[in-house]
């Protein structure tokens, strides 16, 4: 699986968050995280059509699950877009921000599955509601 190119799209997108000054997130900010999430959105159906040619039904479900998730983030985005809303970083999910980059820089030695994607992406999509 691409877990290295989907992480670090993931890394890319919660830096991005950290870096913020003034703890807003402004459109063109969203803008790029809606094209960052459509890059990880591809990659997984791409994952997804591979599974499904191996007929490997576990992974084809938690690929499945994923894409539910991503799709999700993305309508959250979109939606934050179109209400072109700030939508303010708290310092708890800052906290949560670094938590998660450490867990991609360990997920990247371990090879962890698609279960640490769908746990980012619900953290993404509470970024947004």
């Amino acid at each position: 699986m691409a877990n290295d190119n989907i992480l670090d799209t993931f890394a890319e997108i919660i830096s991005q968050f950290q870096a913020i000054p003034s703890n807003q997130i402004n459109l063109e900010q969203l803008n790029n995280t809606e094209e960052k999430l459509l890059e990880i959105l591809y990659q997984l159906q791409f994952e997804l059509f591979n599974a499904q040619n191996q007929r490997n039904w576990k992974q084809i479900n938690k690929l499945e699950l994923a894409l539910t998730e991503c799709k999700l983030t993305l309508n959250s985005v979109r939606a934050a877009i179109i209400n072109v809303s700030i939508i303010g970083i708290n310092q708890e999910n800052l906290t949560q921000m670094q938590k998660i980059l450490q867990e991609i820089d360990t997920a990247r030695k371990t090879q962890v599955n698609i279960d640490f994607a769908i746990h980012l992406l619900g953290f993404l999509r509470k970024l947004f509601l």
